[in-house]
């Protein structure tokens, strides 16, 4: 249940400022435009039965249209870019050809938010993306995020939601969702935490606000990414696959509400690496030991 519950990838992790996707209050009206984007490193990680090691180093940049009829009605669009490059090492320490090596993704995802009365909100957010190696066939997915949040009061909004992410030669998966956002007291708050570009859903978010421009947090979400590899490696035509549940202390400082810079860093736990074939049946799995990681982000609208 606590998978479900938090579910991501580090590229959702790029929310490093501690902001939520409840607490991001929309200008009254009109247009506005994003940009946001980041990168993310995990450091070496040991395989099980002294298979050797590997890191990874990824980067995402995102940019996004919306459009706000009102306070609490808008529709947007943003369209994401990121790569994946994965390293592995023999055992003693020499760079070798993995079972994968650099990935490339785009995503595409319509944000919407609705008002339902005076003090519930629907929130939907369908996506499409695309993630493989160069040269890889059909590597495309799908996800929907879809919930509804009632304001309590000033400081108690929540409600529940459900994801639903089509996965790579394998049926859809579902999950629950919990929309949150919840000033505990004046400086201390637990939110949803508001994923980067069309993230695969949100994680959550325990933040304190050390000043009026500086927030501390501790983040957390489960992590599993697929991705069509190409026709030459070690699974031709084949999905790779990784997984973990990270947890990572975050930085933020956002001197107004069109600037935000963050950094984060913590640890990968119960890593696991997945090969799959064409058909999307498994020829190998390894776990692999906790592993650092680390990164930072920004987002800018305007």
């Amino acid at each position: 249940m606590l998978k479900d519950l938090i579910k991501l990838s580090i590229t959702g992790l790029l929310l490093a400022a501690g902001t939520s996707a409840l607490a991001q209050a929309p200008a009254p009206s009109g247009w506005s435009f994003s940009l946001d984007g980041g990168f993310g490193v995990q450091g070496d990680a040991d395989l099980e039965g002294d298979s050797g090691s590997w890191s990874l180093h990824r980067t995402f940049y995102s940019g996004g249209v919306d459009y706000r009829w009102n306070y609490r009605n808008s529709v947007g669009l943003s369209v994401g870019v990121g790569e994946s490059d994965y390293d592995f090492e023999t055992p003693n320490g020499v760079t070798t050809a993995g079972p994968w090596d650099k990935v490339n993704e785009w995503r595409v995802s319509l944000p919407t938010r609705l008002a339902l009365g005076q003090t519930s909100t629907l929130f939907v957010i369908p996506s499409l993306r695309d993630s493989g190696e160069s040269g890889s066939g059909d590597s495309q997915s799908w996800a929907l995020l879809a919930g509804a949040a009632w304001r309590f009061n000033e400081d108690l909004t929540l409600g529940p939601g459900v994801g639903v992410i089509s996965r790579l030669e394998e049926s859809a998966r579902v999950f629950p969702i919990l929309l949150i956002e919840w000033n505990i007291t004046e400086r201390w708050n637990l939110s949803t935490g508001r994923g980067l570009a069309a993230s695969q859903g949100p994680g959550l978010t325990l933040s304190y606000r050390l000043t009026p421009t500086w927030r501390l947090g501790l983040a957390g979400r489960y992590e599993e990414i697929q991705f069509r590899l190409d026709n030459a490696g070690a699974a031709p035509g084949g999905i790779g696959e990784d997984r973990a549940i990270p947890l990572v202390f975050t930085a933020g400082w956002s001197p107004n509400r069109q600037v935000r810079l963050g950094l984060f860093a913590g640890l990968e736990f119960g890593g696991e690496l997945n090969l799959y074939d064409a058909g999307g049946r498994e020829i190998q799995s390894r776990d692999y030991d906790t592993a650092p990681v680390y990164g930072a982000t920004f987002a800018f609208e305007f």
